[in-house]
């Protein structure tokens, strides 16, 4: 053992060093303070439902109705525990939580990459750090992308032990390859674990350029195929979450579309069937130009957030703006001009490790750093997305499973892989070879002049426009403020004779009202474009000032590896100098976007670990549901108060004071709600892009990049519309809504409740016209004089609509068009006219009111009538290939079916009718794990109302039964557990076998 340590002890300190980096960086996380992140908050509130089961029941939910009406639990909150590699991970985190658990994975990660290429410890050491505080690899996990996180932490040692299995031990380099594969795909994030195919695979072609240069081929066949026995037992080992996320991925919106139209009538693009759209796919794409931020953090500013909330606030300060300028570039101007809708920062990679990785190609002299070169340009391309759709549309066509994953600029975690890679492996051969390379130094000469004149060609020439081409397109900027006009003269109808006095307005001359308009809009003009030049000078001195730094750290990197090739300083001196340099270049920048800076009276980043574990607080809202629903039910009453007891033990043991024993008893109290009650609430000001209801109650709405395509569907066709019929039958039992004393809550009285019988069914034969169905059809025709337009195509008679089409209206000898908004709220039967009044006023009115309009104050514009309205409370819609077999269309609705019991998985209702029914139930359709069963016989779940369940149910007294399952869930996590064990049993065993030799094969 004591030989044992002597020659590993180099190990043990880089893990001490490790440490005490991680714990000095993140000291507030050592005193007991948790990360504040976004991603995490959302994902403690669409799991709770989940949590508290286990934690009560001991239980896995495979289904859980907390968000978007019904889901399963696959991508949310199901634990495989089988899977003793994923168990590992989180046991670690447990112990060492993010972020200090994840940046300490990042550099273990590094460090074993750099082992595996025999490089110098103290490099692997140095680099492992600097990787490590990469400004995103930070920005992730102040966000909560922790999967994310712990996926990029692995994807060093796969790649190192690819190297290793084909240029060291190839036992060992197959085995970890193998081992470290298991973490990798555990992680759960496969957009990272996929993209790193486009390293590989170069690197795969460049070895077998080697072999066959050196006549090993049978060598490099050998390798491939214990690769590819290596990463099957990996895919085996995690399979079950892959296929089980795989078969849920086909109903969600990363899979098919049923429908070919959008909510426009419009037909939708055929080639988005397959995958995610296009535009979805390619909503974040790196900026040509931003790309620049690689070498330079602040070529595009910073986040995407105020200036005032940046790191930029001193440089508005002291500039020769006027105060009020300041203000203005303050407040209203974003600390972010690039392509991106929104980042949270630059994805700096450091310029010293750029001007490392560029002397990389002229002093190692190995054909893979090419490999290396293709992956960088093939990511960084990809990265640009919808600025480089050619060859972005040949990869979302041609390239497998591409078009599953959503934000491309993720691809970058390859890109700041390879370039710290190169970095490290041309520092380490600058050490190795020393003494060589100083009778070559023309080489570094070459490449510090490049990235010299690179940077100097970035100063001098910049980046063309520092404004945002939102703010940049002035034509498009001073039509907006033109548009305004029409507001303006209204605003101005609606003045007292005493108001347009004030304002120096004579109502009866357009003249005065049009030069008073005119003035309001060059004023407006007028400050914009003046609040525009403070933003424009203020974002090129930033943009300077990034230049400038980078030119700083590059010719410090410069001086340090000249005084490597020129002086006789202690070669260590040196590297270690220049390690260190790389470091601050980096830490410097990602510093900004996680430290311990407070805010108001805590943190900025950092809260109470209690407050990250109970992240939410009730409502007024949520209090008003919990009294309505307990007020009339005595046993949900008493089943709350047991589990309130419970809670306040664990707030006791939590040691929770104040607001933090509040939230620890709201989080149980409402869970027992949750447990007996079953119905759903919609919290307008979150909606679909919050998960804080979905904490509280059942939810319709909800936050996760993968929800099922038939709620994405409604929520575009319907739910976006208001269409309260739809709401009503997804039993949406209370709405939140804002209001000046918070979130209140309205009960919603036309709920259909858990299940009802419709009395007809009509069928359709395609998903356009069925999810069509659940709303209004119109017949428009125009009674005016001018054009009636649909989609922009002219209407000549009678058409049907259904309200959710571009409709507008051309009066003749006019250039403006006038929308025309249909509401969901007109009733089947229903004739109104769309009109202009006297005063160019436009609204609706009945057309039966309009024909007693005799002074013709109106003029008739457009004449709509209601051709059917969707009621949920009598019919149902279907596809007709759905309908094949039942036994009829029509019932007469009479009858009881009530709810008994509910659990995530087990619903049960007990049926009473004297005749053959068909009852629609408000939950979510799912075709793969629910299976009904009525009096204990398995009847088939009918596709209804577009994304509900129904049944056939005879006549008589029954019991009504539906359990979801995930098919294979047991099974995947024993092949798993069994697989995980067979690769820990095979390094144990070649590990003993090589201990017992007393030699290291494995070299570190």
């Amino acid at each position: 053992m004591n030989n044992f340590f002597k020659r590993n002890w180099i190990h043990f300190a880089a893990i001490c060093i490790f440490l005490i980096v991680s714990f000095t960086y993140f000291s507030v996380q050592m005193q007991g303070y948790k990360l504040k992140q976004h991603d995490i908050k959302e994902y403690i509130g669409m799991s709770h439902e989940a949590s508290y089961y286990r934690e009560l029941h001991g239980e896995e939910l495979f289904w859980s109705n907390s968000m978007f009406g019904g889901m399963p639990t696959v991508q949310t909150s199901l634990i495989h525990s089988g899977n003793i590699f994923g168990r590992s991970v989180a046991n670690f985190l447990l112990f060492l939580p993010s972020p200090v658990g994840i940046v300490l994975l990042y550099m273990l990660g590094f460090y074993f990459l750099a082992l595996m290429m025999k490089w110098n410890r103290w490099i692997g050491i140095l680099g492992a750090v600097s990787y490590a505080f990469l400004s995103y690899n930070i920005i992730i996990l102040q966000a909560g992308h922790n999967s994310k996180g712990i996926a990029i932490a692995f994807l060093a040692p796969v790649l190192g032990s690819f190297i290793m299995a084909f240029r060291g031990n190839m036992r060992w380099g197959i085995i970890l390859s193998s081992l470290f594969m298991c973490f990798e795909l555990a992680s759960n994030h496969l957009q990272v674990t996929y993209y790193l195919l486009f390293l590989l695979i170069p690197l795969g072609i460049t070895e077998f350029y080697n072999a066959f240069k050196e006549k090993t081929i049978q060598r490099y066949l050998k390798t491939v195929i214990g690769l590819f026995v290596a990463y099957g037992i990996a895919l085996a080992v995690n399979y079950g979450n892959i296929k089980l996320t795989s078969d849920y991925a086909k109903h969600t919106i990363r899979g098919g579309n049923d429908l070919s139209i959008s909510p426009d009538g419009k037909l939708s693009d055929v080639s988005t069937k397959d995958g995610l759209d296009r535009d979805y796919v390619t909503q974040y794409s790196y900026g040509v130009d931003e790309t620049f931020n690689f070498i330079s953090p602040y070529v595009k500013g910073g986040g995407s957030f105020a200036m005032q909330q940046s790191q930029f606030v001193d440089v508005v300060e002291n500039s020769d703006l006027d105060p009020q300028q300041k203000q203005q570039v303050l407040t209203q101007s974003a600390a972010y001009w690039g392509d991106q809708p929104f980042t949270s920062g630059p994805a700096y990679m450091g310029i010293v490790a750029f001007f490392l990785a560029v002397l990389a190609f002229f002093y190692v002299k190995d054909a893979s750093r090419w490999a290396f070169l293709v992956a960088i340009l093939i990511t960084v391309a990809l990265s640009w997305g919808k600025n480089y759709m050619g060859l972005t549309n040949w990869f979302l066509d041609y390239f497998p499973g591409y078009s599953k994953f959503r934000a491309v600029t993720i691809i970058l975690v390859i890109t700041e892989l390879c370039i710290p890679f190169l970095a490290l492996w041309s520092l380490n051969t600058l050490y190795v070879r020393r003494e060589e390379i100083k009778s070559n130094i023309k080489p570094f000469y070459i490449a510090s002049g490049i990235v010299f004149v690179l940077l100097i060609g970035l100063k001098f020439n910049g980046l063309g426009s520092v404004l945002s081409s939102r703010e940049s397109d002035t034509t498009a900027i001073e039509q907006q403020i033109e548009s305004q006009r029409p507001n303006y003269l209204n605003q101005i109808s609606q003045f007292t004779p005493e108001q347009a006095q004030q304002y120096g307005i004579d109502l009866s001359n357009m003249a005065s009202i049009n030069a008073f308009v005119d003035q309001q809009i060059s004023k407006t003009k007028e400050d914009y474009f003046a609040s525009l030049e403070g933003i424009k000078s203020i974002r090129e001195q930033i943009f300077d000032s990034s230049i400038n730094r980078s030119l700083l750290f590059l010719i410090l990197a410069i001086g340090l590896v000249f005084l490597l090739f020129k002086t006789s300083v202690n070669s260590m001196v040196s590297v270690v100098g220049i390690g260190l340099l790389m470091f601050i270049d980096v830490v410097s920048v990602s510093r900004f976007y996680l430290d311990d800076s407070e805010e108001g009276s805590g943190y900025k980043y950092w809260v109470s670990s209690l407050d990250a574990k109970f992240p939410f607080s009730s409502e007024t809202a949520d209090l008003e549901i919990l009294s309505l629903e307990t007020a009339t039910n005595s046993n949900l009453a008493s089943h709350i108060q047991k589990i309130e007891k419970f809670a306040k033990d664990k707030a006791s043991t939590l040691e929770a004071t104040g607001r933090e024993v509040s939230n620890v008893l709201d989080a149980y109290k409402f869970g027992a709600l949750n447990e007996k009650t079953n119905y759903r609430v919609y919290e307008m000001s979150g909606g679909f892009n919050s998960s804080r209801a979905s904490f509280f109650h059942k939810s319709l709405g909800g936050y996760h990049g993968a929800k099922l395509r038939s709620i994405q569907n409604l929520v575009e066709f319907h739910l976006s519309k208001s269409n309260n019929k739809v709401f009503d039958m997804l039993n949406v039992k209370y709405f939140i809504q804002q209001s000046e004393n918070g979130l209140v809550a309205n009960e919603n009285k036309f709920a259909m409740g858990n299940a009802w019988f419709v009395k007809s069914l009509a069928t359709f034969d395609s998903p356009n016209d069925e999810i069509r169905a659940l709303g209004l059809e119109f017949e428009i025709s125009n009674s005016g004089t001018g054009q009636l337009f649909v989609n922009d195509v002219p209407v000549q008679k009678p058409t049907a609509v259904f309200g959710t089409e571009n409709i507008t209206y051309l009066k003749a000898g006019s250039a403006d068009s006038i929308p025309v908004s249909l509401t969901n709220g007109m009733t089947e039967g229903l004739e109104v006219d769309f009109v202009e009044d006297v005063n160019g006023k436009r609204d609706f009115i009945i057309s039966q009111g309009l024909a007693t309009d005799t002074t013709k104050s109106f003029t008739k514009l457009v004449h709509v009538k209601v051709k059917n309205a969707f009621d949920p409370k009598t019919e149902a819609v279907m596809l007709t290939s759905e309908a094949i077999g039942m036994k009829k269309k029509l019932w007469d609705g009479n009858g009881e079916i009530k709810l008994q019991s509910y659990h995530p998985h087990h619903l049960k209702y007990a049926v009473n009718s004297a005749n053959d029914q068909f009852a629609v139930f408000s939950e979510i359709y799912y075709p793969s794990g629910w299976t009904a069963k009525i009096d204990g016989k398995i009847v088939p779940i009918k596709k209804v109302n577009y994304l509900l369940r129904g049944l056939e149910i005879p006549a008589g007294k029954h019991t009504v039964e539906f359990n979801f399952e995930l098919v294979g869930y047991s099974l995947y996590n024993t092949l798993s557990l069994v697989l995980g064990i067979f690769v820990l049993a095979i390094i144990v065993f070649f590990g003993f076998k090589e201990f017992n030799k007393k030699e290291n094969k494995v070299e570190l």
